[in-house]
């Protein structure tokens, strides 16, 4: 078994950390530095904080906009053909030789997905007053005059012209300022985009 010496302790100073210079921080060239630092980053960050709201904004606005074009554009669509659904009906119902009892066999097929489903859209409350008022008045009188004419209420010619007038009147008024609504906000769209 070798022995190995023992080495004797050294005795060499313990290193020390170097003296800082504080003179630096009573100088007031280093004050001024720090507050304008500290400065321009609250202004960088605000002036940051603002373009993002400014683009979040923007884009929040488009996105609306573009779900309003969809909206009015599929509402226009579904009203459109449930206008030709009604003549159709009335048609039918004044030329044919359906009995009164048979009318409801003949029932008209009116699409309501666009109209039901705008209730649970936030984009609904924007579209024109008008328009909704028009094509609301127009589904509950358009179930109203069929549901009279299968009651026999009303005659079959006299029910048949009520729904050609109520057609009518929205194929000439509701449908034209719904087109009109939903054309302008698709040149809005094309010039953003």
């Amino acid at each position: 078994m070798e022995v190995t010496p023992k080495t004797p302790p050294t005795t060499e100073p313990v290193k020390r950390f170097p003296k800082l210079d504080n003179q630096e921080l009573v100088k007031t060239s280093f004050w001024v530095s720090q507050i304008f630092m500290i400065v321009a980053t609250v202004a960088g960050v605000y002036l940051a904080a603002q373009e993002g709201l400014s683009q979040a904004i923007k884009f929040d606005d488009l996105n609306n906009k573009q779900n309003n074009y969809y909206l009015r554009h599929a509402l226009y669509d579904e009203v459109k053909d449930n206008v030709e659904t009604i003549n159709a009906y009335a048609e039918l119902v004044s030329n044919s030789t359906v009995s009164a009892y048979d009318l409801k066999n003949v029932h008209p097929t009116i699409s309501t997905f666009v109209w039901d489903n705008m209730r649970y859209s936030r984009n609904t409350l924007e579209t024109p007053t008008e328009i909704l008022t028009e094509t609301r008045r127009f589904y509950m009188l358009s179930d109203d005059l069929v549901a009279k004419l299968e009651a026999r209420f009303y005659g079959r010619k006299f029910g048949a012209k009520k729904l050609t007038e109520l057609t009518a009147e929205v194929s000439e008024t509701t449908l034209p300022k719904l087109r009109a609504n939903f054309e302008a906000l698709e040149k809005h769209l094309v010039v953003v985009k």
